[in-house]
């Protein structure tokens, strides 16, 4: 059996302090997240139940386990076992779920791949995990072929879709395996997964999940928000590789219910599907959701009296969505606040008091929570200050004792948002502690996006806020100064936003671009730019609605 280092994980006092005050969030010791997402409902009798939905194709329960038994025996005979890494790239597709829970038959971490990550950083998410295999679709394989020289650990890989440069084909690889696979015995304290959060300095931070941290999460979720039931259908567009996304998985799993993946989001096929699919649930990030608003006569082209329900999170929802959602539709969204490293712990309810629309809502059940000063100490009641939580689950940093020490403190989460409280203890947020933008549900660090443009040679200096937009949120806007005049602006903009693009992750290029002169950046005395101005002059310009 494998071991972790130990110095991989955090040392015993910078790990956060666990409560569990309610039933649902104390769990057996021994744990398999396969044998409780997955066996528990075949063994309920819903083993001819449709589990996944993914275009035209249909996965019952009974066929879903018996390929994450192939696939578990193809990654045992290959020399996965108990703590090792498996990487998974692709959009959503059935088997980005197939090869987690093939995973956690084994006791290996998924290690969750965005699509569109290039090589350098498929590297070094390949190189911080130690990862021993990678499964990965060949529509999404070039980057992953450029990474391997410089993947040394990375011995096995498993390539869907198609045959790909003398790789293991995933259809071969899983033929011949045994439709039965024994279950690795793991305990409630054994990891879950592994998901990279790029920081707004520096390399991404991996963030590893214990198993009992994300069932008593998704038990919380499911039992206070969605409800979901077994006959039930869940629809979920946004990219399981993000902490939003991966809930779905989990919900899915927690309640038995199906789940109705797309690889990617249309607000045209979004509707068809609800209607063709009967969807009950829809969770997708704001921006989707503004843009199914934006489809003229939607509830009379379309049937969606299955729709009860909605969940948003990664970005702001306007209250004035959310009101003309229900309007029109006749469904609530729910808006809650979570992340990668916390799970949920606010959310807004469907039954919440008109005066107290814009807020966040109320802490989940079973979070603790205090608003704290830049002194961590507590502030008066209804106060601005730091969120600092504990639940059932907390943050665990892979390889970053710097960042676990900054994070928790004293047993407290800290969630780097700021929040004001009011007296019936809803949440209201005043903004983030970072610079971190959040753009179509996308996080974006803006200063990786500066350190992009400043190594272009045309660039002097770069200052990069979110710009308000209607449908995304927020736009990535980059104020430019350029070393030296340029003879045509308007091409030196594309060739910048090509440059980030082939630098950092394509989805974080500046969707704007400003050019303007040294002395025209707001500046500290020192000659720091001040971005918190030039944040509040876009959202003065080009404040949504």
């Amino acid at each position: 059996m494998s071991t972790i280092p130990e110095n991989y994980l955090p040392i015993p006092e910078n790990l956060p302090d666990k409560i569990y005050p309610l039933p649902e969030v104390r769990l057996p010791y021994l744990l398999n997240p396969c044998q409780y997402f997955l066996d528990r409902h075949i063994e309920q009798g819903r083993g001819e139940q449709v589990a996944i939905i993914h275009r035209q194709r249909l996965i019952t329960f009974n066929e879903f386990r018996s390929e994450v038994n192939r696939l578990a025996n193809a990654l045992a005979a290959r020399g996965i076992a108990k703590y090792d890494r498996v990487m998974v790239r692709m959009p959503n597709r059935p088997e980005f779920i197939i090869t987690c829970f093939a995973c956690w038959r084994l006791g290996a971490i998924p290690v969750l791949t965005h699509h569109l990550l290039q090589s350098k950083d498929i590297a070094f998410r390949a190189n911080d995990s130690d990862a021993k295999a990678i499964v990965v679709s060949a529509d999404t394989f070039g980057p992953v072929r450029e990474a391997l020289n410089r993947c040394p650990t990375l011995k096995t890989v498993v390539v869907t879709q198609e045959p790909m440069d003398g790789h293991l084909f995933y259809d071969d690889f899983i033929a011949d395996q045994l439709e039965e696979s024994a279950t690795v015995e793991t305990t409630r304290k054994d990891w879950l997964r592994i998901i990279y959060s790029s920081g707004t300095t520096g390399n991404p931070k991996g963030i590893i999940s214990e198993i009992g941290d994300m069932v008593a999460g998704i038990r919380v979720a499911n039992k206070y928000l969605l409800k979901l039931k077994p006959d039930e259908v869940l629809g979920s567009p946004p990219a399981f590789t993000f902490a939003f996304g991966f809930f779905s998985i989990l919900f899915f799993g927690e309640s038995g219910c199906t789940l109705c993946i797309r690889e990617d989001f249309d607000p045209e096929a979004m509707f068809q599907e609800i209607q063709d699919r009967r969807i009950n649930v829809l969770r997708c990030v704001p921006t989707g959701l503004r843009m199914m608003l934006e489809m003229a006569d939607a509830e009379k082209r379309w049937n969606l009296s299955s729709l009860r329900l909605c969940q948003s999170a990664g970005e702001v929802l306007p209250a004035t969505v959310v009101k003309k959602w229900k309007d029109r539709f006749g469904v609530y969204i729910l808006n809650s606040m979570g992340s990668a490293e916390l799970n949920s712990y606010i959310s807004t309810r469907e039954q919440m008091p008109e005066d107290k629309m814009g807020s966040l809502g109320t802490a989940l059940p079973s979070v603790d929570y205090r608003i704290v000063g830049e002194d961590l100490q507590e502030v008066p009641p209804g106060s601005l200050g730091e969120l600092v939580v504990r639940a059932p689950w907390g943050q665990v940093y892979w390889r970053r004792p710097e960042v676990q020490e900054k994070n928790v403190v004293n047993g407290w989460n800290r969630t780097g948002l700021m929040f004001q409280v009011d007296d019936d203890g809803y949440f209201w947020l005043k903004g983030r502690s970072d610079d971190m933008i959040v753009s179509s549900g996308y996080k974006i660090p803006g200063g990786e996006v500066e350190e992009a443009l400043l190594s272009h040679p045309a660039v002097h200096e770069a200052a990069v806020v979110p710009s308000p937009e209607p449908i995304r949120g927020f736009l990535v806007k980059a104020f430019v100064v350029l070393k030296e005049e340029h003879p045509d602006p308007e091409a030196l903009a594309e060739e910048l936003k090509d440059h980030v693009k082939s630098t950092i992750e394509p989805y974080k290029y500046p969707r704007v671009i400003e050019f303007v002169r040294g002395d025209e950046l707001p500046r500290t005395t020192t000659g720091k730019i001040q971005r918190f101005i030039l944040r509040e002059r876009e959202a003065q310009q080009n404040s949504p609605e």
